[in-house]
């Protein structure tokens, strides 16, 4: 018994014509902005691959589609998760569903995500995205999209500002007496990191303090575990990590290690999901998750809407994760 073709998709019909995907959604969905000759060849190849336009990119020219799509890098992450439940609440006040789709930190995989939601939804939010800059603004051809917590010069996008957060947060770790401090990064591919990573180190830089920056990580909480035998090798005194998840993580590792927070090693998160949950409270700053999903599918659904970037800023919450470094 075979096995069943998969069907055909836009990017097969685009390379077989020699055109762009933009192109051959423009032919099912905008015949007339489309040369005669070039919807032909389109339509002809279309037809010869057995592809079938989804009936509800109708929907995208009639305004009459109930859905938004949401893609997320890890939809475990519970500041994805929170993301997710501020925009359900906003969109359930316009009558709007939304679609979630979790690429696994993959960028092609959000790329094909995009693809797929461009031909049954009205818009994307797009979450943190791994690709590039030149395939966002092809995505941006197909669809409405909003992006979260990125960046790209003439899209709408929405994301936290925490420069100044975490400027004030190293100002303090240095004012307790931390001269040898750590970042333990997120993902290699995460626009947020590499935002964090910047300021943490241009401000530690300008404070004269040796800034420790340990290896990329996926992200996840095991990570933050393993984190800990180095930074314990390292002999740094305070640890300020991409997020909470991490930094909830290095709290376990350091533990298992017999190590004491913040009386051996300080620890701050980012974001602010799960500091209470750790023991003891972190000291972190607010990811502004529900402020972002909120204006974010906010501006999806306001076609007047600008492509502006919006920044919403961040603040520092002390807890009891950091203290003055023990004397050598």
């Amino acid at each position: 018994m075979t096995a069943r073709a998969r069907p055909a998709t836009l990017k097969d019909v685009a390379e077989a014509a020699g055109v762009s995907i933009s192109t051959v959604s423009r032919v099912f969905s905008s015949p007339g902005r489309i040369s005669p000759e070039t919807s032909h060849r389109v339509r002809e190849i279309a037809r010869r691959l057995r592809f079938t336009p989804n009936v509800m990119a109708r929907s995208l020219i009639t305004g009459t589609s109930p859905n938004i799509g949401l893609v997320v890098p890890d939809i475990s992450n519970p500041y994805m998760t929170t993301l997710l439940k501020a925009a359900q609440k906003v969109s359930r006040q316009h009558a709007t569903g939304i679609f979630v789709a979790d690429t696994d930190d993959s960028a092609d995989l959000e790329r094909q995500v995009c693809e797929q939601f461009a031909q049954q939804s009205r818009g994307v939010i797009l979450c943190a995205p791994r690709m590039s800059a030149s395939h966002i603004r092809e995505v941006s051809e197909l669809v409405p999209l909003v992006l979260v917590n990125r960046v790209v010069e003439g899209i709408p996008s929405v994301s936290t500002d925490s420069r100044a957060a975490l400027r004030e947060l190293l100002e303090e770790l240095v004012a307790q007496g931390h001269r040898r401090i750590a970042y333990l990064p997120g993902p290699a591919g995460s626009w947020s990191n590499k935002q964090r990573a910047r300021t943490v180190v241009e401000r530690a830089r300008a404070l004269e303090v040796e800034l420790v920056r340990l290896d990329p990580t996926a992200g996840i909480h095991a990570d933050g575990v393993a984190a800990a035998a180095r930074v314990l090798k390292l002999g740094v005194t305070a640890v300020m990590a991409f997020d909470d998840v991490l930094a909830a993580g290095l709290v376990e590792g350091l533990r298992r290690a017999g190590k004491s927070v913040p009386d051996d090693v300080s620890v701050t998160g980012h974001d602010d999901i799960l500091s209470e949950l750790v023991h003891p409270g972190l000291t972190t700053v607010t990811g502004q998750s529900d402020r972002v999903g909120q204006l974010a599918i906010g501006r999806l659904l306001d076609e007047a809407g600008s492509n502006e970037a919006v920044g919403v800023k961040a603040t520092v919450v002390r807890r009891r994760s950091t203290a003055p470094p023990r004397p050598v």
